[in-house]
């Protein structure tokens, strides 16, 4: 066959020519060009004289597997890579069927040519799209007109080589609010946060913007349903360690919906996420249930050792909560939600800080200087109480102040307001160690660590992990346990799970760290066994 000079050849526009060819010359009445993929295949190009089948249509199963004759040839890449195939069916020609096939292997090594051309082109343009377009200044994302030119082209181009994809959208569900309370600042800074963690998640074959105010999408190509599967709860748990509230929706694309079905599916997930919530939210019965949690003593601490690394001493221990509940011991992450909503955080910090310390002088019958770390939502309880509380409770159990520190997320740290920060100042005052939790996540900048009364930072257990890794994790590690050292801060390492961590992080300089390596958070009624001798030592 013969393609007119004068056209300009396309792999859409040849293989369509090509179909027609063969649907007129091979006796064989209906001729597709289909790509496999995980739901079945998609149909790139039709020619059929019965109009059955249709270009740019999902199938569950492959067309003519039960027509009388069918004939099929591969479509490969320059170097063999698959990408789809020639596939003719009807009732059996006349014509001899081995030269149709040799004919159809020769055409679609020529459409197999200019798919990969046009593949190059399109990566190429996408590479060049992301590097020059402008970026939101607060996510570094693209904006918005990057975002709509793009599904433009992706959509295209998914259409044409029947390449799966899907969009991934970000709802800051409490930005307004945010915004109201701590000032845009705030808001601001959560943005950047999640587009960090967004970047984190994603690959350079996705393309992700800042759509409006407070909502980022993502339009991720080649995307299978495990990759997607695997990429949600990722995506959920990252932000969810970050402490930003949001609502996730992910939309994939069919020929038939194209990108506008994906984003509509996205949209109603994200609007069936806020009717849960909503729901959650009206249920009086589960607030009373956690209240009554709290004050019986169904939450209670346990205890996770932080120790000398060198010795294996137990100097300190982190109290954490756990809930006894009818459906059996739940940890932090499966009520804390609940607690927030709820507005009950601060009671249970109440409940926490009053039990922790009444067993803490327990331990130190023991175990004196034993001291105690507690985790504080500062933003949950009020202000003026904290000083209180834990004056009163220190009084009650005649513990001196240094026994205790209150750890704080990173998350807590920027734009303070004035009166929380006084408040920071007054407990820390007393002789209270503060601590910086999840430190090296990204919230705190270096001015937190010298504005603050930060008596030390908890190395966050991502950094940790990685000291083993190579090289330059190391370094990351060794230079934030150097900064935290400059500056007088102690430090601890978080998640120590294996021995080789815990020597590593060692040789680096960190002296204090807990972990499961050590032992895991456990009731007071068993703890007394792990303070009786040292842990792990091997220096």
């Amino acid at each position: 066959m013969t393609i007119d000079s004068g056209l300009e050849l396309t792999f859409t526009s040849a293989a369509q020519r090509i179909l027609d060819h063969l649907a007129t010359t091979s006796g064989l009445a209906t001729w597709a060009v289909v790509r496999e993929d995980h739901d079945g295949c998609r149909t790139l190009a039709v020619s059929d004289r019965h109009g059955a089948l249709h270009s740019n249509s999902s199938l569950t199963t492959p067309p003519g597997r039960n027509a009388p004759c069918r004939l099929a040839a591969p479509i490969n890449f320059p170097g063999g890579r698959p990408f789809a195939e020639l596939v003719g069916f009807g009732r059996e020609p006349s014509a001899d069927l081995s030269a149709i096939k040799a004919e159809a292997e020769v055409l679609g090594s020529v459409l197999g040519a200019l798919a990969a051309a046009e593949v190059r082109h399109f990566h190429e343009r996408r590479r060049l799209a992301l590097a020059d377009g402008p970026t939101d200044p607060l996510t570094d994302l693209a904006t918005r007109p990057g975002w709509e030119r793009r599904l433009r082209l992706d959509d295209a181009y998914c259409a044409t080589f029947g390449e799966a994809a899907a969009v991934i959208t970000v709802e800051l569900d409490d930005l307004r609010r945010v915004n109201e309370l701590h000032g845009h600042a705030a808001g601001d800074e959560q943005l950047r946060v999640v587009g960090a963690v967004f970047s984190e998640a994603l690959t350079d074959q996705h393309f992700a913007a800042r759509i409006n105010g407070d909502t980022l999408g993502a339009i991720i190509l080649g995307a299978t349903p495990p990759e997607l599967e695997g990429l949600e709860p990722t995506l959920r748990q990252a932000l969810a360690r970050c402490e930003v509230s949001t609502a996730i929706g992910i939309g994939r694309r069919t020929p038939e919906n194209g990108f506008t079905g994906a984003l509509t599916t996205a949209n109603q997930q994200i609007i069936g996420t806020y009717s849960v919530r909503r729901t959650s939210d009206a249920d009086a019965g589960q607030a009373a249930a956690l209240l009554d949690a709290i004050e019986h003593g169904a939450i209670v601490p346990y205890f996770q050792p932080i120790l000398e690394l060198r010795t294996g001493d137990v100097v300190a221990l982190e109290a954490l909560a756990r809930w006894h509940s009818p459906e059996g011991n739940r940890e932090p992450d499966q009520f804390l939600p609940q607690l927030l909503q709820a507005g009950l955080l601060g009671a249970l910090f109440d409940r926490m800080l009053d039990e922790s310390l009444r067993k803490l002088v327990e331990f130190r019958a023991t175990s004196p200087g034993l001291r105690l770390a507690v985790n504080f939502e500062f933003d949950t309880k009020p202000v003026n109480s904290m000083l209180e509380t834990v004056t009163s409770l220190l009084h009650r159990y005649s513990l001196p102040p240094d026994a205790l520190s209150l750890e704080l997320s990173e998350r807590q740290t920027f734009e303070l307001p004035g009166d929380v920060r006084d408040e920071l100042f007054a407990v820390a005052d007393l002789g209270v160690q503060l601590m910086l939790d999840d430190f090296g996540t990204g919230f705190a900048s270096l001015e937190t660590l010298t504005s603050l009364p930060i008596s030390g930072v908890k190395l966050d257990r991502r950094f940790t992990g990685q000291v083993v890794r190579g090289e330059r994790e190391s370094i990351v590690v060794k230079t934030m346990i150097a900064l935290a050292a400059e500056t007088g801060l102690s430090v601890v390492a978080g998640g120590i799970e294996t021995q080789a961590q815990c020597d590593r992080l060692v040789r680096l300089g960190c002296r204090l760290g807990q972990g499961y390596l050590f032992a895991p958070p456990q009731p007071a009624d068993s703890i007394a066994a792990v303070l009786s001798a040292p842990l792990v030592s091997t220096f």
